[in-house]
């Protein structure tokens, strides 16, 4: 077997695009195939989500986990997604440290407990993976505030951090601008 053969058989072996599903399946399907309260979690997340203009859902394939996720996009950029894990739903989300995390912080609305996590994350390049447990339908309203506070910075309605004067602030809502 040829080296170029062997590295396809590798990635192939590791979840590459040579091995996924073909079919998407649609969020809601997703939901529905869950065991309650896991699926009235997911279900009340999806609706608050999707309230916040300009929010879009897709399936998204995790190639490391094997398995289809829901997913939700502002634009081209995702505010998060869902793991039905053997433990419990998580949540994954991504935080650029030097960029959203002080915002994420410096909001009393978001629950001292998700700002912790969001603190003590670890993640390279700048960039933390906040995993969230979704436990009961009690979490859904906390991690909607983080969620929100997400969605106001990639639509540009936050305010940046930065030396006096140089924040930006977009007057316009996601989408406004």
């Amino acid at each position: 077997m040829s080296q170029s053969e062997e590295r396809a058989q590798g990635r192939a072996s590791r979840g590459s695009v040579a091995s996924w599903p073909v079919d998407r399946p649609l969020v809601v399907d997703i939901i529905q195939g869950l065991e309650p309260p896991r699926g009235e979690i997911l279900a009340q997340l999806r609706h608050g989500v999707l309230a916040l203009p300009e929010v879009s859902e897709r399936a998204m394939y995790d190639a490391f986990c094997r398995e289809w996720t829901p997913a939700y996009y502002l634009g081209r950029g995702q505010l998060f997604h869902v793991h039905n894990f053997r433990a419990g739903l998580r949540a994954t989300v991504f935080v650029g440290a030097r960029t959203l995390e002080p915002v994420v912080l410096d909001t009393p609305a978001v629950p001292e407990a998700l700002r912790l996590l969001v603190a003590r994350a670890k993640g390279g390049r700048g960039t933390k993976m906040v995993k969230v447990p979704l436990d009961s339908l009690e979490d859904v309203p906390g991690f909607m505030e983080l969620a929100r506070v997400k969605w106001r910075f990639l639509g540009g309605v936050v305010e940046l951090p930065g030396p006096p004067g140089v924040a930006a602030l977009a007057s316009a809502g996601p989408g406004g601008r």
